[in-house]
């Protein structure tokens, strides 16, 4: 099962949500995702992701417009609990 890591920045003002996911990208650990709450889609933070061996789903979120789910490209099994969750 993976350890979900939530980050809540609907409400922060730039640059705070792309310095509080660069900050946790660096503590992700296999088997390990974050989860974060936006009221908006980060596109610099995408590139970012992927330059990095990072890889993301963003879907309509509950709490705010967008959650965006981030884990370890090389990490396949996250991946598929990911696919998972959001599935339902």
């Amino acid at each position: 099962m993976a350890i979900e890591i939530l980050l809540d920045a609907h409400e922060m003002q730039p640059p705070a949500p792309m310095e509080l996911a660069l900050d946790a990208l660096q503590k992700l650990q296999a088997g390990e995702y974050i989860k974060m709450i936006h009221r908006m889609q980060p596109f610099p933070l995408y590139n970012i992701l992927y330059d990095n061996g990072f890889t993301y789903k963003a879907v309509p979120g509950k709490v705010s417009a967008f959650d965006i789910y981030i884990w370890k490209a090389s990490d396949k099994i996250t991946g598929l609990a990911i696919e998972e969750i959001i599935s339902g």
